[in-house]
């Protein structure tokens, strides 16, 4: 973070207090040779982790709620969220649903093994779907995990027996349906 960006919180809070808060500075470049750089940028810190939390809870958040739940200025509250949308940290902002009241009531993980040749053609083709919620390519006794929504089992039949059986390559699948979904959080945190 460049100096000038910290020039409202020395003016709010004191030189000593910014100073404190200020991330360690290190030779070559100011990276800190511990901590693992993701795409060039710098590993969020505790106010960082407290703004995305805020925005995690509910993005509707004002930035001046934010910047008093982070203890910081609205400015540098601002400043931060820039940054960490810059940096590809924050990659959006959305709307938290209830599946069921969607009509939806179907939730399931599909692992699908097949022949490596093809998966760059099923990519697309799995993107298209709009029952898939997540795809994800793995390495072990799958190849491709998928996360499906659909509002009933006859659905979910018609999806694997009609359409993912019948991708290219595809050898084999198995369905794991969801039957409570007691954690689902909006954000990771590394842990300590």
């Amino acid at each position: 973070m460049a100096d000038g960006q910290w020039q409202d919180t020395d003016r709010r809070e004191g030189a000593a207090e910014a100073e404190r808060r200020r991330p360690p500075r290190f030779a070559a470049g100011g990276d800190d040779p511990d901590r693992p750089r993701a795409r060039g940028a710098r590993l969020p810190d505790a106010v960082d982790e407290i703004i995305i939390g805020a925005l995690a809870e509910d993005a509707r958040t004002g930035i001046t709620e934010i910047a008093a739940m982070a203890n910081v200025s609205r400015a540098t509250a601002y400043n931060r969220i820039k940054r960490l949308t810059d940096e590809g940290v924050i990659r959006g902002y959305s709307v938290v649903t209830d599946h069921a009241r969607m009509g939806l009531g179907v939730t399931a993980l599909v692992l699908i093994s097949g022949s490596q040749p093809d998966w760059r053609a099923n990519r697309e083709i799995l993107s298209s779907y709009p029952e898939i919620e997540y795809c994800w390519y793995v390495v072990g006794s799958a190849d491709i995990v998928l996360l499906v929504r659909v509002a009933d089992t006859n659905q979910l039949r018609d999806l694997i027996l009609t359409r993912l059986q019948a991708l290219p390559g595809v050898t084999a699948t198995q369905t794991l349906t969801v039957i409570d979904e007691v954690v689902h959080r909006p954000v990771v945190r590394p842990a300590d």
